[in-house]
């Protein structure tokens, strides 16, 4: 069978996800219906097993779980569906804590009252004496729970039917500590909307943002480990845990699929940071503690046009050297600019600048080069091989200086002035492999913001987006993992490239930066693009478009079968993608209908 019908069927597979939409009422069953709006998103219930128990009994660890839900003042109809979730589930080793933090509306406390007479012994219902905000009474629960795993479950939210069964499965494939799924929200109007398709397990995402969120399951030791819930930093106490439990986890894993329904209410924090002030001051500070925590120099400033959010500028530690490897030929009139560029505006000064020669033949060029030979900071090497960006980069590897190393192209420009400090501060961290800028057009576009490994091969996510808008969850303004970034700014500690071996000079112009991440990633470590450190990328300017004749396209395509033959696992598959959305679009688009 040839790679082409593989991938064929890979994408009707993923097709034959699309479902239908339903609108979800407090309490009642779910109405089942087409979606006629034109939404863009289609949430599909689950068909429940038919021979679920012979499922269940083939389970080697069946574990336990203790749903958690602090309730305050919440309508009847919204605390009803949440426990109707509770009951339907298939998976039938739980217990659901409910824990009323003293409130006063009386028909929350006559439908907490029908729980308690219901005298089921699943169903554990208590009171705390007087309000003490959601991290004391979410502690209340947990010193009830007897599951080996804990769920929490906001009062007005659902769990998917198959949540806790797809939980069970994943703790017994993985053995998992902390899990997390996919998650949608319930608009106003009671429809399924704005569904949440996750990476894989990415702690610089998670850094960025509370990307995890709902469902969450942690294993009950580590959070008691932990010393629970911290009092302090309501509204965001449950991205404090996740951040604290993360750290003394052995094994995070995502399940890919929506197993988690928040309602998104005019005053909750699913519908906007800003409706809790308190919260954001809450992300500042659990991220400013996890950096104490860990002892790592940086500072958390808020990141432009999304309220609430804060990134994390890691500092370098010490002075390293940066060598900014760049191979040119004939091409004085983007080289000059590039390098002007660096000299002048980086603030970071421990830096060298190795040029590789390629050959260059025309006057303009030759004479730029002698006159630049005079600068103590930068090196020309020549090497007039034909070209090979692989072997150059290599070459230009083993004769720098620098304890970092930064590959970057003769068409860039740098536009923020710490854009080493920012892309050192990545790479001397012990997870982190590559690490990427974001890369702009002249008119302001994104060129790059990361690399997606999609259906048709590795592609650019969000690109040509307009730069001021703020893409699927950030993922053009924070700083997430993925899977792979591009060798036209790539920066990676000297000891990471080497053990791995450098690039790979059988890729002499396509994919050689995607396979080196490959490795990387193989290697255990986590690529990121920090997306703070920007500079204009004239893309192909230097040598023309990789698809302008057939005999390129010829090449891309032999390049793009030795990728996928030196890494078959991620044919068609982006750990940091998801397999829920659009398999050939780099926009992070939901599947429709």
């Amino acid at each position: 069978m040839s790679w082409r019908s593989v991938l064929a069927g890979l994408l009707r597979r993923r097709r034959a996800g699309a479902g239908l939409s339903y609108r979800a009422e407090g309490g009642a069953p779910p109405r089942y219906r087409f979606e006629t709006r034109a939404r863009g998103y289609c949430y599909l219930p689950p068909r429940r097993p038919e021979d679920l128990e012979a499922r269940l009994a083939s389970l080697r660890i069946r574990p336990r779980f203790s749903i958690l839900t602090p309730v305050y003042d919440v309508e009847r109809r919204f605390l009803e569906a949440a426990v109707a979730s509770v009951t339907a589930q298939w998976y039938p080793d739980w217990e659901l804590i409910l824990i009323d933090d003293a409130g006063t509306e009386p028909e929350t406390r006559a439908a907490l009252a029908a729980l308690s007479a219901l005298a089921d012994p699943r169903i554990t219902v208590g009171r705390n004496p007087e309000n003490r905000g959601i991290a004391a009474t979410t502690n209340a629960a947990l010193a009830r729970a007897r599951g080996d795993y804990v769920v929490f479950l906001d009062h007005d939210d659902a769990l998917t039917p198959d949540c806790l069964y797809e939980l069970a499965l994943a703790i017994d494939r993985t053995g998992a500590d902390f899990l997390y799924s996919d998650e949608d929200k319930i608009d106003p109007e009671g429809l399924f909307s704005g569904p949440f398709f996750k990476p894989d397990w990415s702690p610089d995402a998670l850094m960025s943002i509370m990307y995890t969120c709902h469902v969450t399951c942690l294993r009950r030791s580590l959070i008691e480990a932990c010393g629970g819930v911290r009092l302090g930093y309501e509204g965001a106490q449950d991205y404090d845990l996740a951040l604290r439990v993360s750290e003394r986890a052995q094994r995070i894993v995502h399940v890919p699929k929506v197993l988690y329904h928040w309602r998104s209410l005019p005053a909750s924090i699913a519908s906007a940071m800003a409706a809790k002030p308190y919260a954001v001051d809450a992300v500042r500070r659990l991220k400013e503690d996890a950096l104490r925590r860990r002892g790592l120099p940086g500072t958390v400033e808020p990141v432009a046009g999304m309220p609430g959010q804060f990134r994390v500028a890691y500092a370098p530690m010490g002075e390293p050297m940066v060598s900014i490897i760049i191979p040119s030929k004939n091409n004085h009139a983007l080289l000059r600019p590039c390098l002007a560029a660096i000299l002048a505006r980086s603030t970071y000064r421990n830096l060298e600048i190795v040029v590789l020669d390629n050959g260059s033949s025309d006057g303009p060029t030759l004479a730029y080069l002698d006159e630049i030979a005079a600068e103590p900071r930068i090196r020309i090497l020549s090497d007039p091989r034909p070209f090979n960006y692989s072997a150059l980069n290599n070459l230009g590897a083993r004769h720098a200086a620098g304890e970092i190393l930064l590959f970057l192209n003769d068409d860039t420009e740098v536009i923020t002035p710490d854009w080493l400090e920012r892309l050192i501060g990545y790479a001397q961290r012990d997870h982190v492999g590559a690490v990427g800028a974001q890369l702009l057009f002249p008119d302001g576009s994104i060129q790059h913001c990361g690399v997606v490994n999609l259906l048709d091969g590795p592609g650019h996510a969000f690109y040509r987006l307009g730069g001021d808008r703020i893409a699927d969850f950030g993922r053009n303004r924070l700083d997430y993992d993925w899977i792979a970034v591009t060798g036209a700014c790539l920066a990676v500690a000297r000891s990471k490239f080497e053990a791995v071996g450098g690039f790979d000079e059988a890729l002499p112009v396509a994919y050689n930066d995607v396979e080196l991440c490959f490795r990387l990633v193989e290697a255990g470590y986590f690529n990121v693009v920090c997306q703070a450190a920007r500079l204009t990328h004239h893309e192909s300017v230097s040598r023309g478009q990789d698809r302008a004749s057939r005999e390129r396209r010829e090449r891309l395509e032999r390049d793009r079968r030795r990728l996928y033959a030196l890494h078959p696992r991620y044919l068609a598959h982006d750990p940091f993608h998801n397999r829920n959305l659009h398999p050939n679009s780099g926009l992070f688009q939901a599947h429709t209908v």
